[in-house]
């Protein structure tokens, strides 16, 4: 209960900071440690806040656009949300590199992080929810992602190397790239971008595939249980080691055969996934869904005048986390 007033103080503060900073356009990074909290503002915030962290604090950035920063701290960045009227996006590609012995996690929540995050040495168990990613990538054989998690996350780039190990969970993903160990997805929808072929050593559960290719079909090395391919040519599962109650369908089982709405209620009803909810990401147990899970300012009055003794009158309204 004092871990949630100590979050919910953060982000009322960030809120009356942002009364003023509004005006003047400013961004706000607001660091929470233990029960010290310190604002940082303009583009360079996010860089201050994570440069004063250490791991385990909690960075809740304001809606506009940050630069980026190398990320050396367990921390967890949480932003407005990727629907928000104003998101938070993190601009220009970055790197990750935390040392392998720190027990905290990486985090990142409600943020559009507009360009290619690396990662260097060994990352594990970072955890990325309700964002919008530009791009994931281990580029040598020498660094690793161990068990980095994605729910309800839209992925635009994903590069897998040596010993990486990755779930991905009723997201939207594309131009995958796997040479690591393992690919897990559970109740996504996956976009081949004519390349199945790329998509290898990975595990489909309950997935919707499309733009998988004519003669590019997923390898041998990965396997699919209950999945469903719209793309046409009903040979993506072909090559597969192990396909389950696989099946072919077409656009139409989305609604106005749209890949980023959910299916018809007829699809809903045919093309089921091994837990009985209907597959692709509004399925499952975590169905997808982009509002923070962490409390949200839903409204904020600010009076056009101090009053007689010089204060402001600010009126905030919080929701409940999701």
């Amino acid at each position: 209960m004092k871990k949630f007033f100590v979050y919910l103080m953060a982000v009322v503060t960030m809120a009356v900071c942002s009364v003023s900073a509004f005006a003047q356009n400013t961004l706000v990074a607001t660091l929470t440690h233990g029960d010290e909290i310190r604002m940082f503002y303009g583009t360079n915030a996010l860089q201050q806040a994570c440069s004063a962290a250490t791991h385990g604090d909690v960075i809740n950035l304001s809606g506009g656009k940050f630069q980026s920063t190398k990320i050396t701290k367990a921390v967890a960045v949480r932003g407005t949300g990727i629907h928000d009227a104003n998101p938070t996006y993190i601009v220009n590609a970055f790197d990750v590199e935390i040392p392998a012995n720190v027990t905290e996690k990486l985090s990142f929540e409600g943020c559009r992080i507009t360009n290619t995050m690396t990662i260097k040495g060994t990352l594990s168990n970072a955890y990325f929810l309700k964002n919008s990613l530009a791009g994931v990538s281990v580029d040598s054989s020498n660094d690793k992602m161990d068990n980095g998690m994605f729910v309800n996350c839209d992925v635009y780039g994903m590069s897998l190397r040596g010993q990486s190990t990755a779930q991905i969970i009723n997201s939207y993903i594309q131009n995958f790239n796997s040479f690591g160990k393992l690919a897990s997805f559970l109740n996504c929808v996956v976009n081949g971008n004519g390349r199945g072929d790329y998509f290898k050593s990975c595990q489909f559960v309950n997935c919707i595939m499309y733009n998988v290719g004519r003669y590019e079909p997923f390898p041998a090395t990965s396997t699919a249980t209950n999945c469903v391919d719209v793309t046409g040519y009903e040979n993506a599962f072909n090559n597969m080691s192990l396909k389950e109650n696989c099946s072919y369908a077409g656009m139409d089982i989305f609604q106005e055969s749209n890949v980023w709405k959910d299916l018809t209620d007829e699809a809903k009803a045919k093309y089921l996934g091994i837990d009985g909810t209907p597959v692709g990401k509004f399925g499952g147990m975590i169905p997808y869904n982009m509002t923070p899970s962490y409390p949200q300012i839903t409204k904020m009055n600010v009076a056009a005048k101090t009053t007689a003794d010089g204060k402001l009158s600010v009126e905030i309204g919080v929701s409940a986390a999701q």
